[in-house]
């Protein structure tokens, strides 16, 4: 079993925020336009208290736990992920169309690697529409690893004979064709 808690970074700076929030209210008492900056540090540390008292989320090898939650890995058919890594924001859709919608606020590390590990542990599962392998087949040619993909031949096997043939000869007398005198 693997647990995924909250980042205490986000208590950190829901605290900077509250404090930013009350210097911008006592500023607000002489100058009431910096009533508008304290209300959205208020309302961010808001977000930040809810953000870092999220549900710890537990993998197991049956299945995903928000909390209290349980989710049976066979169970989750689509997995839909956003571009925002911390927070993890993850659309997990479970048999009968349902949406989970999974928000893990972690650091960077420990968001990708929940991330990766759930990939993992729904093999079955669509990610974003596309199959995993159809997925990992795409990453692999990114990334340059052929190895897994067929290769064709360009030349045929006479051709590659004289291309090496040509090669050698070039190697021992510096160039193809035979020595030029009007240059």
């Amino acid at each position: 079993m693997t647990r995924f808690a909250p980042s205490k970074h986000f208590v950190y700076m829901a605290v900077i925020a509250v404090l930013l929030g009350l210097m911008c209210a006592y500023a607000g008492w002489r100058w009431t336009p910096a009533i508008l900056p304290a209300s959205l540090f208020f309302a961010t540390a808001l977000v930040l208290l809810w953000l870092s008292f999220r549900p710890v989320i537990e993998l197991t090898d049956c299945e995903l736990l928000i909390g209290k939650r349980s989710i049976p890995w066979s169970s989750i058919t689509n997995i839909r992920t956003t571009r925002w890594l911390t927070p993890l924001l993850l659309h997990l859709i479970v048999d009968g169309g349902r949406s989970v919608t999974l928000i893990f606020a972690g650091d960077l590390e420990s968001s990708g690697r929940l991330k990766d590990m759930i990939r993992q542990c729904a093999p079955h599962a669509l990610l974003n529409g596309a199959s995993q392998r159809k997925r990992q087949a795409v990453l692999a040619v990114r990334n340059g690893a052929t190895s897994e993909l067929e290769r064709h031949p360009i030349l045929t096997q006479q051709d590659e004979a004289e291309v090496e043939r040509m090669f050698q000869r070039l190697r021992e007398v510096g160039r193809l064709d035979g020595p030029n005198k009007d240059c």
